[in-house]
């Protein structure tokens, strides 16, 4: 491996690796071949690390810190403990992330996505047993190709920066067994993907292959972490083709949004394979959106419990306030719109799923709303960065 797109290269490989140990779970594969590629997976991140050491020395210190944090943190909270980890249990006993055909356990949401969960029973398989705290470690594992990939952009003081509102928007997500971390650094990056290989005006990216696939990965993960992952790539998509339908300029990027649009077979596939096999979340799929909807559209305290919840949500005004400055100091018209299309779509489709949910609005927010904000906090204050980033110095 040359210094030739060394990054690209390593993020790549990490990416093929995460998803070959999920298809191989999903063949059954024999368990000796689970533990190669894995033990592939930390080779390479070695490789990453020793070359060139003082090369994004913050980000490897800030991987170290995080490492002894996830170790030393054992896992209590309701869906790392009760969803991720214990799918990732059952695929590890199982040998195969078909393990929740009987619907074992409903309340574990036997049909959310598995890819995080089931590199969880990998990196246990590898060590020989399972227990509740070293597995999550697997989860931290996942962010580096997309951290990975952001030290091409950024330099330097401005990784640091970076490194600063990961820490700010994701904080304990990134160690905690969470997938809700996983979903904001994926879908920020593949947004940002998304906007260099369609929208941008710089062919340099278009041009080298290599980016698709990377884009082609990262849009595949992020769909099998959790259920919005496939909605947050569909909103990419959207704002896409809106963008591109406006100026006319649809025609000659439709192969390009072809090939990246096949990421979404592996959801699609897992999801025939629920639904064939009656697995979900039955109170969920059964209810009738409409009649949980319908009666709360017509009531503004609910408008307000959803403002309050999530656009007066402190990280998200923070990152906001970030974002407008940002552009007002640099005005980039394709960038602000590109963001700001995809960002109002967002939060149309949270609000559409908070009034049409089965629950009580108060508690739904309560319980979800900071968790799932993380992810549009995130895409403004990275973008703000890009944006920023002729104007930082090293």
């Amino acid at each position: 491996m040359t210094q030739y797109y060394f990054h690209e290269k390593i993020v790549l490989a990490l990416c093929l690796l995460i998803l070959n140990n999920y298809l191989f779970l999903n063949f059954n594969f024999p368990i000796l071949l689970i533990k190669i590629n894995f033990l592939i997976f930390l080779l390479i991140l070695l490789i990453f690390y020793f070359k060139n050491f003082s090369e994004n020395l913050f980000l490897k210190i800030f991987f170290m810190i995080l490492i002894f944090i996830s170790l030393g943190t054992p896992t209590f909270e309701w869906d790392p403990r009760s969803i991720w980890l214990f799918h990732a249990k059952r695929i590890f006993y199982e040998n195969s992330i078909f393990a929740v055909a009987d619907n074992y356990a409903e309340f574990s949401h036997n049909g959310y996505p598995k890819i995080a969960s089931a590199f969880a029973s990998s990196f246990a398989v590898l060590i020989g047993h399972w227990n509740e705290v070293f597995p999550k470690l697997s989860f931290l594992f996942m962010f580096l190709p997309p951290l990975i990939l952001t030290y091409i952009f950024f330099k330097e003081t401005q990784y640091l920066i970076f490194l600063s509102i990961v820490f700010f928007t994701v904080g304990k997500f990134l160690f905690n067994g969470w997938s809700d971390g996983l979903i904001a650094v994926y879908f920020c990056l593949s947004a940002f993907l998304m906007y260099l290989l369609m929208i941008s005006d710089n062919d340099y990216f278009k041009k080298k292959f290599i980016y698709y696939l990377i884009a082609f990965c990262f849009f595949i993960i992020l769909t099998l972490i959790k259920n919005e992952g496939s909605v947050l790539l569909l909103i990419l998509f959207t704002t896409v083709f809106l963008t591109k339908f406006f100026k006319k300029e649809f025609g000659k990027d439709i192969y390009r949004l072809i090939f990246l649009s096949f990421s979404f077979l592996p959801i699609i596939f897992w999801k025939l394979f629920c639904y064939l096999n009656g697995i979900g979340y039955s109170e969920y799929y059964n209810l009738d959106i409409l009649s949980n909807l319908l009666p709360r559209l017509y009531e503004l305290n609910n408008y307000q419990l959803i403002s309050y919840f999530l656009l007066l949500n402190e990280k998200f005004l923070v990152c906001l306030i970030f974002f407008l400055i940002s552009f007002w100091l640099n005005w980039d018209k394709k960038v602000f719109n590109y963001v700001s299309i995809s960002a109002l779509i967002y939060i149309f489709v949270l609000s559409f799923v908070f009034l049409s949910t089965p629950y009580d609005l108060f508690w739904q927010l309560d319980s979800s709303a900071a968790r799932i904000v993380r992810s549009l906090s995130f895409l403004l204050a990275f973008f703000g960065l890009y944006n920023l980033r002729n104007k930082i110095s090293d």
